[in-house]
């Protein structure tokens, strides 16, 4: 079990990377203007859709870790919190998705910004409190040393008050915290 949760959270973690790096997010997200945006976007569609599909998949692989970490884990308080953790993390992926979706197929209100924020602020708030139960339920299992589990919950809380004070957040946050746990996880897997 340790292997494959170490592979799908790098994995999950690494998707989310290597969208935010692709050059059409360098372009498009710092951009002020929404013309500009737009034009960035159309200029790159092919990217612009594998950059939103990457987004979508690191958050869903997120999910799926979650589900397979609590349907595996022995530890009964853990598998409990790790279940928790997967409703959150899903009820924040759908419209994360829907999102996503919006953004490929209508580039030009996304570019002005006339997409529903509830999707956004869904996911800004239910994905990292998932992530920060994740941790909770790894402390629980004993599975790493306690402060992977800690740090995670720490870094979930910092995140979800700047989301509040900035009114915004860079997910790819989310996920450069999920690679604590699958490097951890990987080295405890190697060991065993």
């Amino acid at each position: 079990m340790l292997l494959r949760l170490s592979a799908i959270a790098l994995l999950a973690g690494a998707s989310f990377i290597v969208a935010a790096a692709l050059p059409i997010s360098w372009r498009v997200f710092p951009e002020p203007s929404s013309d500009r945006k737009l034009e960035h976007i159309l200029a790159s569609a092919t990217q612009w859709t594998v950059a939103n599909v990457l987004f979508g998949v690191g958050a869903a692989v997120v999910v799926a870790g979650i589900v397979i970490f609590a349907l595996g884990v022995d530890v009964l308080g853990a598998r409990v919190v790790a279940l928790v953790s997967g409703v959150l993390a899903l009820a924040g992926l759908v419209p994360w998705i829907v999102h996503l979706a919006a953004r490929v197929t209508d580039p030009a209100a996304f570019a002005r910004g006339d997409l529903p924020s509830w999707w956004l602020w869904t996911y800004f708030i239910l994905t990292p409190v998932a992530i920060a139960l994740f941790g909770a339920a790894l402390l629980a299992s004993g599975l790493l040393a306690a402060w992977v589990g800690w740090t995670m919950i720490g870094a979930m809380a910092v995140i979800v008050v700047a989301t509040f004070i900035a009114g915004d957040m860079v997910p790819a946050v989310y996920y450069l915290v999920t690679l604590l746990p699958g490097t951890m996880l990987l080295i405890a897997a190697a060991r065993a």
